[in-house]
């Protein structure tokens, strides 16, 4: 088990980060069937899954636990968290959340971990998004959810009591998988106590403007250093579609009405009926948007279906037959689609937009793949379209990758010379200071006419990003006084930092925050120990991918 977490404790420093992924990603939202091709997709441990299990366990229930995480429930950010593995991209953090499920709900029976109805009712009970601002289960919520909302993700009741049950037995997983594995309480209390300290700086600050300034490459140059790594200048993929924007025909809102003499003299009796009268004008407009909402979801309901029994032919009449003008685009790159396809999914907590949805295609030998699902776009339109022609990407040639390569080499170039200016200036600081100079004397003694002061950096301490760099502290904590730092680069500027001083501040209830940080780096270990645990099990499982890309 200690050689698992060492092998993937990389995992957990991306676990952290998956999070903004998880709530980024935008997956496909509707609510549309869920396909019905049964086309094989993995093979997991012998077993073979299709694409409806994979909607199912993987990116339909991935999207809905991360809907449902977006209330701020912990316990589902980890979830999604520790089964995302070590991907990199959203079409990869899908597969891995599938295929990790499934390698979960295998062990269900290795560990004897099986949740009951209650356990997984209470559960659910006690998810933020079913809770009042008292942490009480609020029923209307769930039912609005159940009722409304769970359909659009392509998802049932049913999924959401299993993917409860899931969580549940990865929480047992971790603590099972992971007891025992306590966290130094001394090494805690040193950490605490570094965290806790405040540091005086001096800082002297090299920007890369004049290095660059001074590199004027030949073509000559500039094609050697091409032809080095000349795979790394690609044109960008173009894409092709044919598509349709389904728009519901409201009714239009009827004209406010402005208050007469009449209505300001009328009694209150006449008031409350005027209210009621109001109020029920209002209320029927809504339903009036409502059923037209609903009749326009049907159409595309069906469109997409009969797409899918006809294997994707016909997108252009079954598409006249519903009224809706097909629009087919040019080849263009995914940096400058039409504007019609740059536009913002609805109610997307990662502002994702139409043209990102269509460049996640992937066509494979199931015809329907290259058709989109439905994608909810503006206030009430979705969005279908059919992937007509790919332009790969290829490498560009030495003309086209000219002025991008001239760039590279001089940024390259000049860090380089940045890198060995700041080591050039620290030693002749250093030298200088032995011989009794202050740092501000010997920075300029250097040819750094400027240094800055900071009497108070501590792991709070937010850098004034204009003329210090946004690591300060993490970057000087573990400097002794009297000494300088290791350079500070960044991407335009490099700092040297002199450490003047540090001195641990006191804090309120040290030992409560030593046991209560001890706990929180337990609990750390142990979910690096299950997302090993994982990957060792993925390992064994011998995934295959079923699919092939074209």
């Amino acid at each position: 088990m200690i050689e698992n977490i060492r092998k993937y404790q990389g995992l957990i420093i991306f676990g952290l980060v998956i999070v903004a992924i998880a709530l980024v990603i935008g997956l496909r939202s509707g609510s549309m069937r869920s396909a019905t091709g049964g086309q094989s997709l993995f093979k997991i441990d012998g077993r073979t899954y299709n694409d409806k299990e994979f909607h199912k366990f993987g990116a339909g229930s991935m999207e809905l636990a991360t809907t449902l995480a977006q209330t701020g429930d912990f316990g589902l950010y980890q979830f999604v968290m520790s089964l995302t593995g070590n991907a990199t991209s959203e079409a990869e953090a899908t597969e891995q959340f599938f295929i990790n499920r499934i390698l979960l709900r295998n062990a269900k029976e290795d560990f004897g971990i099986y949740p009951d109805a209650e356990a997984v009712s209470d559960h659910i009970r006690s998810m933020r998004a079913f809770t009042n601002e008292q942490g009480k289960f609020n029923d209307a919520l769930y039912r609005d959810f159940i009722e409304k909302r769970i359909g659009r993700l392509g998802m049932t009741e049913n999924d959401l009591r299993e993917l409860a049950s899931d969580v549940l037995v990865s929480q047992k997983l971790t603590e099972v998988i992971g007891s025992g594995l306590t966290m130094n309480r001394d090494a805690v209390s040193r950490n605490l106590a570094l965290q806790n300290q405040q540091i005086a700086v001096e800082l002297a600050k090299l920007d890369i403007d004049p290095f660059e300034a001074e590199i004027d490459p030949t073509d000559d140059e500039i094609k050697e250093y091409w032809e080095l790594i000349q795979d790394s200048f690609k044109t960008e993929e173009l894409r092709k579609f044919s598509y349709v924007i389904a728009t519901p025909e409201m009714p239009e809102e009827p004209a406010e009405e402005e208050e007469t003499i009449a209505d300001a003299a009328a009694s209150d009796e006449e008031k409350a009926k005027k209210a009621e009268e109001k109020a029920a004008k209002a209320a029927d407009f809504a339903e009036q948007r409502r059923t037209m909402q609903l009749k326009t979801d049907a159409l595309v309901d069906d469109f997409t279906y009969e797409l899918e029994q006809q294997q994707g032919v016909g997108f252009a009449e079954l598409a006249e037959e519903n009224g809706w003008k097909v629009v087919t685009t040019e080849l263009f790159p995914y940096s400058a689609p039409p504007e019609e396809l740059d536009v913002n999914l609805r109610s997307s907590s990662s502002n994702g937009r139409a043209v990102d949805e269509l460049f996640k295609i992937e066509i494979t030998s199931d015809p329907i793949s290259k058709i989109s699902q439905p994608i909810a776009i503006g206030e009430n339109q979705w969005l279908v379209a059919v992937l007509e022609e790919k332009q790969p990407s290829r490498p560009k040639t030495f003309e086209e990758a000219k002025i991008e390569a001239r760039e590279q080499y001089i940024d390259e170039k000049a860090a380089e010379a940045m890198k060995t200016a700041a080591e050039e200036a620290i030693a002749t600081i250093e030298k200088s200071m032995a011989d009794g100079m202050s740092f501000s004397e010997a920075a300029k003694q250097a040819g750094i006419a400027e240094t800055k002061q900071i009497d108070k950096v501590s792991s709070t301490y937010s850098p004034n990003p204009v003329d210090e760099p946004r690591t300060l502290f993490q970057a000087t904590r573990f400097t002794d006084p009297g000494k300088i730092a290791d350079p500070i680069t960044e991407a335009d500027r490099t700092f040297i930092a002199f450490v003047k001083s540090r001195e641990v501040v006191k804090q309120e209830n040290a030992e409560a925050r030593v046991d209560s940080a001890a706990e929180r780096a337990a609990q750390a270990n142990q979910f690096t120990a299950f997302v090993g645990w994982l990957a060792a099990e993925q390992e064994k499982a011998s995934v295959q991918r079923l699919f092939q890309s074209n």
